[in-house]
């Protein structure tokens, strides 16, 4: 499968007064993570957005574990790939690394959002694309880092 990494450094503002990561900082590197190796893959949201009926991945479950705290200033490194397929959803993994120590892994599952065509104000899973499947599932590493 298709993997995006990035590096990222703890910084103070990811951190609590004790210096540690607070912990939904991990939900938000996540969320980065899937958009970009999506965008990795050739999806670019923004343009998906206002040349289709796309209207994202939504998010509809997720959960972490949390194994080794992170500090300030520490320097980790995220990767994300997608764990598997279903017909209208897709699971993303995502580990986070110091190192060879896991800090943390956790998943999203998320769904193809498409315009409903009944009701265009509400957003509805439909097929994932068979080219999304395609680029997503091939193999290779990206480096996302900003």
């Amino acid at each position: 499968m298709l993997k995006a990494k990035q590096r990222i450094r703890i910084e103070w503002g990811h951190c609590d007064p004790s210096g540690l990561v607070f912990n939904p900082n991990y939900y938000i590197w996540m969320d980065s993570g899937s958009h970009q190796l999506i965008e990795a893959a050739g999806f670019p949201t923004t343009e998906m957005l206002q040349t289709t009926t796309f209207r994202g991945c939504a998010l509809v479950s997720s959960g972490m574990t949390f194994r080794h705290q992170g500090y300030c200033n520490d320097r980790i490194e995220l990767t994300t790939t997608v764990e598997k397929f279903g017909n209208k959803s897709f699971t993303m993994r995502h580990e986070f690394n110091k190192g060879d120590v896991l800090l943390a892994d956790g998943f999203e599952v998320r769904v193809w959002g498409c315009t409903d065509p009944e009701e265009p104000i509400r957003l509805i899973a439909e097929r994932i694309p068979d080219e999304f499947r395609r680029r997503l599932s091939a193999e290779g590493i990206h480096d996302t880092t900003p």
